[in-house]
């Protein structure tokens, strides 16, 4: 008998996680100062452009000798960020991601984990801007279609928060259909590019924007009313 093939309805569809729902949540600082190092953070990034890597290979890439970069990768195993792919033996044998993708929270109310995913958010932030940088010291190098592609955009946006959430749930559902391609190099189109999107967000503290009235008290323009 043959089996029918289903598809979602759109109700259905709708529900289904976003692809940043599926990752996986650090929230142990052991699992966050792992990923905190700079050696094994670039060993991350590494292997989400690679379907798989050996310490050798890896080793030319983010530099070190390959007994080094074994060692990162092992610890990095350990925390569940990367496994073997089971082919080849000791230096020659590859390693690919576990998972792709994480998230983390700095909002923890254990002090531990709180440090943790703030040393983790600020070495990730570092690394995206030093990319970011490396583009655009070496722009020159890329044909005109990719520079255009590329670029800075920034752009205040005035609302409430579930304008700005239905604005986030929008930014997920475009970008979900680019989440497989990372692990699974077979589906991604010919002629394919590794772009990277950074998207920073933040409230801005209007309280330096408040004008004085004339006898130099701030908030004039915020009086309360009674």
């Amino acid at each position: 008998m043959d089996e029918e093939a289903t598809h979602p309805t759109e109700s259905e569809a709708e529900q289904e996680p976003h692809a940043h729902e599926k990752m996986r949540e650090l929230s142990d600082p052991r699992e966050l100062r792992a990923l905190a190092h700079p050696v094994r953070m670039q060993l991350y990034e590494v292997l989400a452009l690679h379907e798989s890597l050996t310490a050798t290979q890896a080793s030319k890439l983010v530099g070190g000798s390959p007994s080094s970069v074994a060692y990162h990768l092992r610890t990095l195993a350990k925390y569940g960020y990367v496994e073997e792919s089971n082919d080849g033996t000791g230096r020659e044998r590859p390693w690919r991601l576990a998972e792709v993708g994480f998230s983390f929270s700095e909002e923890s109310t254990d002090p531990e984990a709180k440090a943790a995913a703030q040393a983790l958010s600020r070495q990730l932030f570092k690394r995206w801007l030093q990319r970011r940088e490396e583009y655009k010291r070496n722009r020159d190098r890329y044909p005109q279609e990719v520079r255009k592609a590329t670029g800075d955009w920034n752009s205040v946006l005035i609302g409430t928060l579930e304008e700005f959430r239905e604005l986030q749930e929008g930014f997920y559902k475009l970008t979900d259909k680019f989440y497989d391609r990372i692990k699974n190099p077979e589906l991604r189109p010919e002629g394919s590019r590794i772009f990277e999107l950074q998207l920073f967000t933040h409230i801005i503290d209007t309280s330096s924007y408040v004008l004085a009235d004339e006898d130099g008290d701030e908030g004039a323009a915020h009086q309360e009313e009674n």
